[in-house]
């Protein structure tokens, strides 16, 4: 789940989940990709935050709405 404001993490450059340097990197599974490779669109199964600077990651979610939210995310993770 994404954080809230009373349970902030930073990475080990300093910045927060709501830093611009902070992007959201989505995964999929194996019948995603396939959907991916024949120009589908799907669902990811998890949405990570990562950060830009240092490459740490700050958090990570399979909330539907999340997963919906960043569904069209160009910036895919493996």
């Amino acid at each position: 789940m994404i954080n809230n404001l009373k349970n902030i993490t930073k990475c080990s450059c300093g910045h927060t989940i709501d830093d611009p340097m902070i992007v959201a990197k989505t995964k999929y599974s194996k019948w995603g990709w396939f959907l991916l490779s024949m120009a589908f669109s799907a669902m990811p199964k998890e949405v990570v935050f990562q950060c830009q600077q240092c490459g740490d990651i700050i958090d990570t979610s399979t909330d539907p709405d999340v997963l919906e939210k960043y569904r069209y995310n160009s910036d895919i993770s493996k």
